[in-house]
């Protein structure tokens, strides 16, 4: 066990706090209708200050308070925060979490997805845009005729990724992406990429209405994110691995995330295994209406 890790959930907040430092936060609402579910009650994963609700309204699930970008750039760095909750789970495991290590062999049942590879099923050659793209590694292997871009906030991670998608004649926008997706034209992309980047995003409408727009007409959107509707959830509780307080604010189901597209301008589609309730997650195929 971790020297700095707490012995029970109700220690989270302070533990994080010795390892961040004060924190800036902001208030949410519904981040697709808006409602401020003020007499919603918190829901059961909620942790420490992190409070979680299901909209009374759209039936999406959120956090009700999240970081400032600014700390997500550095202090709160997906790096820092991805090894925060590893330990957190290392030093709270119970017996359901050992299963769920032990059996992690389900996961590879099914041939594993890739970003490039579904860019190259389904978006034209052109601009291709990776939304929280890290360190630029999941368009290590996209087919020639793409060219690479990406938005990251994390200063540190955009600036390999940047190397990486120079190589190609791409770039990459060090900056939150609504910011990002502001400074390029209508219908630059071809495609744009959403791995593992929506149930980050404060504001997911107003990134989606921005993809909208910097699509081509035949342009796609491909998103991945934890599958709120997942039985391994229920069985899991807290310790799903698709909680990740509190850079994981917006917690999506198959109904959520598509009735969010639609609200965007989009349509939404599934492969036959995109959206199964035995995984952690779901990918879905976004075109402009």
């Amino acid at each position: 066990m971790p020297a700095n890790a707490p012995s029970a959930a109700a220690d989270f907040s302070s533990w994080q706090d010795s390892v961040f430092g004060e924190v800036a936060v902001v208030a949410r609402t519904c981040p697709h209708c808006g409602d401020d579910n003020a007499a919603t009650a918190p829901g059961p994963y909620s942790l420490g200050r992190w409070t979680v609700k299901t909209c009374a309204g759209c039936g999406l699930t959120y956090t009700t308070s999240g970081p400032v970008y600014e700390a997500l750039s550095e202090q709160m760095s997906w790096e820092k925060t991805s090894q925060l909750e590893s330990e957190w789970r290392d030093a709270t495991r119970t017996t359901q979490q050992k299963l769920s290590r032990a059996t992690r062999w389900r996961l590879h049942l099914l041939p594993r997805k890739s970003s490039a590879a579904l860019i190259a099923a389904h978006a034209a050659p052109g601009n291709v845009v990776d939304l929280g793209c890290g360190h630029g590694r999941s368009y290590e292997t996209l087919a020639p005729g793409y060219v690479p871009y990406g938005i990251e906030v994390s200063a540190a991670a955009a600036a390999e990724a940047r190397t990486r998608f120079a190589r190609r004649g791409g770039d990459v926008v060090a900056a939150p992406c609504l910011a990002g997706l502001r400074g390029f034209p209508d219908g630059f992309f071809t495609a744009a990429t959403l791995q593992s980047y929506l149930e980050h995003e404060s504001h997911p409408v107003a990134v989606l209405r921005e993809i909208h727009r910097t699509l081509a007409a035949d342009g796609v959107a491909i998103v991945k994110v934890p599958n709120y509707g997942s039985l391994n959830r229920r069985v899991m509780g807290r310790r799903w691995c698709g909680f990740r307080l509190p850079d994981h604010q917006n917690y999506f189901t198959p109904k959520t995330l598509r009735a969010m597209a639609e609200t965007c301008g989009f349509r939404t589609s599934f492969g036959p295994t995109w959206r199964l309730p035995t995984s952690d997650n779901m990918w879905a195929l976004l075109r402009r209406v």
